[in-house]
């Protein structure tokens, strides 16, 4: 593997035949991925580290090591016998590097085997009939892809006997077909009765939920073996749940996670539909035995079944080959005999087979989803034509929509097909959203460098790979949407965004990448004119994206500089002009040059503003009888630029009545409204409180 060769690369240049171990997985559970000549008798690791903390070397006498944790809670530590040997600091960064590429290597390798054996899933729900056979298979791909799980079992709830039934099971041997439950009674009648996933990390919580059990139930359990933890999820077709799925662990190997729920709820899905695709079998094998006369249209039925099979197989072999999307849909429109599109939302992106005009809008169809809970296909028509939407979804973020021109009334096998396609397009989505988050990883960390900025030349070089050519004058600009929270959603609008960005930015040189509800990009340019021009583009995507999207967006830009070295300065400006944005609750792109006097401010604790407001305004609080219109007619004495005239028109009384008021806050103050560095004391404290208080 590319990465373990080039750590391995670095400890024999850097450290010659050492002796050395590379571990690495939850705490609990640590795999010993890598090794030197010799073993080294690591009986116990060390606890993890602090999350805020890069990674801890640590020498002993016969020993030293790094230990690093990353963000996904899994632990890394590497080994060295010779605890004489020194690492430099650039050295420890560089092992730190090599460590956390080696992990994301790790977590695309997860993720290709999870993909692999969920499209082997969806691949086998329409490669047999036997449905026991089946089961077992999504199980054991469940097992394979969840290792903390040693076995499984699947339960089918019976509406007659309204009892779940164990139906298949890996793990197990045949007395666990007696033990049936209740809905409501002990963790499967539970998690079916209210659709809720659980998860168990030790008997006692276990034990804790075997409640409402019957006698025979609980005389099972107590001579059964006992599992150390257990994750559980329903089961459901349509709105309508029909069983549970478990997975339970007897030895002792890593935790469960909530992530493994996720995964479990995938395989739930390919059971449900290998439970509809049973009854559809059932159905149509009753109706051939009851209409002989409907035979002949059964078989040429089940000969197109077939062909959807071969060509279904096709689509999920053009995935693993990263065919990429138009490709999926080439062969889609082959299987329906109908024109198909895909409009994804990511990318902002069409694909398409023919060359007539998509009659929908992304607009469009945001608005047609808007106000569903659950997002669910839809029918629509547009100038006398049928249209079947399905969205592709991951929780409740629409990534896309496939679109069906219907020529003829879509079928069960039409909507399976479409179906099982949204299914093999999500896993390309999610896919190629892992894709982009490394991506956006590799720019922040070359982002990072250029705030650094220690070598020019090695920074101008690396800009080249990201299409980043150093100008006369660079500036930051940092955007950000404050109101999205969930991950996909918040994944889903920052990538539409960017690529919006790329698209009308073509001809800009620049650097842009997310991060999380972030958008960071560095632009570079010719002349100061060229950054007003930029500027200007960039105002208007952001107006037509937050129009589309149905979202704020707010935006800092930091002042262009020569130099490289004042990109930093740039970075600092945009950030400080978001932070005033935010404080302010103001949308929309603002430069640092306009947050004006207020940057001498930005820095300054809001208790230190307020106990300055206090100080001057203090005393015309005490005039309990006029307080407040005192305070007010100061406040818009100063806001109308000292005219009195207009002052007292804006109070609807007498100039008179004006100056009098003016006399007895000066007599309050103790200060002459003639004197200018009062009246510089009098407006700044105006100033701040109108704008930070």
């Amino acid at each position: 593997m590319k990465y373990l060769t080039s750590l391995e690369s670095f400890i024999f240049h850097k450290l010659g035949r050492i002796t050395y171990q590379v571990w690495y997985g939850q705490h609990n559970a640590l795999d010993l991925v890598l090794s030197g000549d010799k073993d080294l008798e690591m009986q116990t690791h060390p606890f993890p580290v602090s999350k805020e903390q890069q990674y801890q070397f640590t020498y002993q006498s016969d020993i030293s090591y790094m230990n690093i944790t990353f963000d996904d809670e899994l632990q890394m530590v590497v080994y060295f016998s010779n605890s004489d040997t020194r690492l430099d600091e650039l050295e420890l960064q560089q092992l730190y590097l090599l460590c956390r590429d080696f992990h994301h290597q790790m977590l695309l390798t997860t993720k290709d085997l999870e993909l692999d054996k969920m499209i082997e899933g969806i691949g086998a729900l329409t490669s047999t009939l036997d449905l026991n056979k089946l089961l077992q298979q999504i199980i054991r791909s469940a097992l394979t892809v969840i290792s903390a799980g040693d076995a499984g079992i699947f339960r089918l709830y019976d509406s007659q006997s309204s009892l779940l039934n164990p139906l298949a099971a890996i793990g197990f041997d045949d007395s666990i077909a007696q033990y049936k439950t209740r809905s409501g009674e002990a963790i499967s009648g539970k998690v079916f009765s209210d659709g809720i996933p659980r998860i168990y990390h030790s008997r006692q919580e276990m034990e804790a939920d075997y409640t409402n059990i019957s006698s025979q139930n609980a005389n099972f359990v107590q001579t059964s073996d006992k599992a150390n933890a257990l994750i559980i999820v329903p089961v459901s077709s349509g709105d309508t749940r029909i069983g549970t799925l478990t997975l339970l662990q007897f030895h002792k190997k890593r935790n469960f996670t909530h992530r493994d729920i996720k995964l479990l709820q995938g395989f739930a899905s390919q059971v449900a539909i290998a439970i509809h695709n049973a009854k559809l079998y059932e159905e149509t094998h009753l109706r051939l035995q009851q209409v002989t006369a409907l035979s002949k249209k059964l078989e040429d039925n089940n000969l197109l079944l077939q062909k959807r099979i071969n060509v279904h197989d096709t689509l999920t072999q053009l995935s693993l080959k990263n065919k990429g999307i138009q490709k999926m849909i080439h062969e889609i429109n082959l299987i329906l005999g109908m024109p198909v599109a895909y409009i994804d939302f990511l990318d902002n992106a069409i694909y398409k087979e023919h060359e007539s005009k998509v009659p929908v809008s992304f607009d469009m169809i945001s608005e047609l989803f808007a106000n569903q809970q659950q997002l669910t296909p839809l029918t629509i028509k547009l100038m006398n034509q049928d249209y079947f939407l399905y969205p592709i979804t991951v929780g409740k973020v629409l990534l896309g929509c496939i679109l069906v021109t219907v020529s003829h009334p879509l079928s069960p096998m039409d909507i399976i097909t479409v179906e099982q396609s949204g299914s093999v397009l999500a896993l390309e989505i999610v896919k190629k959203i892992s894709v982009t988050e490394l991506q956006y990883k590799k720019a922040d960390d070359f982002f990072n460098q250029i705030l650094n900025m220690q070598n020019h030349e090695q920074i101008i070089a690396i800009g080249r790979q990201f299409n980043l050519t150093f100008s006369s004058y660079s500036f930051i600009v940092i955007c950000e949407i404050p109101e999205l929270t969930e991950p996909y959603e918040v994944e889903a609008k920052i990538q539409r965004f960017i690529s919006r960005l790329n698209k009308e930015l073509v001809q800009v040189n620049k650097l842009i990448y997310g991060d999380y509800n972030k958008v960071k990009f560095l632009v570079s340019v010719h002349d100061p004119a060229e950054v007003d021009k930029t500027i200007h583009l960039i105002s208007n995507v952001i107006k037509e994206w937050e129009k589309t999207d149905q979202l704020l967006l707010r935006g800092g830009i930091g002042s262009a500089y020569q130099d490289l070295e004042d990109i930093s300065k740039s970075y600092n400006e945009a950030n400080k002009t978001v932070a005033f944005a935010r404080s302010k609750n103001n949308y929309g792109l603002m430069r640092y040059e306009e947050i004006g006097i207020n940057r001498f401010f930005l820095n300054q604790p809001i208790q230190e503003i307020e106990k300055y407001i206090n100080e001057i305004f203090a005393p015309l609080r005490t005039d309990k009888n006029q307080s407040k219109e005192l305070e007010k007619t100061l406040m818009l004495y100063i806001s109308l630029n000292q005219s009195a005239v207009e002052t007292a028109r804006k109070l609807h009384i007498h100039v008179n009545s004006f100056y009098q008021r003016m006399k007895r806050i000066e007599e309050l103050l103790d200060l002459s409204l003639d004197d200018p560095e009062d009246m510089l004391k009098i407006q700044l404290a105006c100033h701040l409180k109108n704008t930070f208080v």
